[in-house]
């Protein structure tokens, strides 16, 4: 076995060990997307009650 065919060898060996990490890593990426929305979210809905907490209501108990 030439060098060249050790190395391509070698590659294929990594490659098919790296695999199950790379997927892990792309659900990963996904799930963390899906959380940053979800916070970004919430973070817009709190501005939005917050604002509308300071707003002066008018009393109408008189």
């Amino acid at each position: 076995m030439t060098d060249q065919e050790l190395l391509q060898a070698m590659s294929q060996m990594m490659d098919q060990k790296l695999q199950p990490i790379i997927e892990r890593l792309d659900a990963l990426e996904e799930s963390q997307e899906e959380t940053r929305n979800g916070v970004n979210m919430l973070i817009n809905w709190s501005e939005k009650v917050s604002m509308a907490a300071t707003f002066p209501l008018p009393d109408i108990d008189d």
